[in-house]
């Protein structure tokens, strides 16, 4: 079996979700990637869809043996952003207070 090598595809610049610093993440051919941690798209909705979702309710559903609300609906996004941390926040090590807040409401 040949070990393929990994060959630099692209080179990204991007900003922690946390405290805003500059990140310069590496995507290999293989689509791995170094630099960052990355958590996936969070959706981006306005003030008007999330309270026109809230107006719908929640349900209540069992997680584990916990009872939580879950909203009966969620808000139709618009768009979407990347989540990224920078090394320092994923691992704790960051000193720096969040820049950025997210509602995830």
């Amino acid at each position: 079996m040949a070990m393929s090598k990994k060959v630099i595809k692209e080179h990204m610049h991007k900003d922690c979700s946390i405290c805003a610093k500059h990140m310069d993440v590496i995507l290999y051919n293989d689509r791995s990637y170094r630099g960052g941690h990355y958590f996936g798209k969070v959706p981006l909705s306005t003030e008007k869809e999330k309270a026109r979702a809230r107006s719908f309710g929640t349900r209540t559903v069992m997680w584990g043996d916990k009872e939580v609300q879950v909203a009966k609906k969620d808000p139709k996004p618009y768009g979407y952003a990347e989540y990224w941390e920078c090394p320092k926040c994923y691992w704790g090590e960051s000193d720096d207070k969040p820049k950025t807040v997210y509602h995830f409401n």
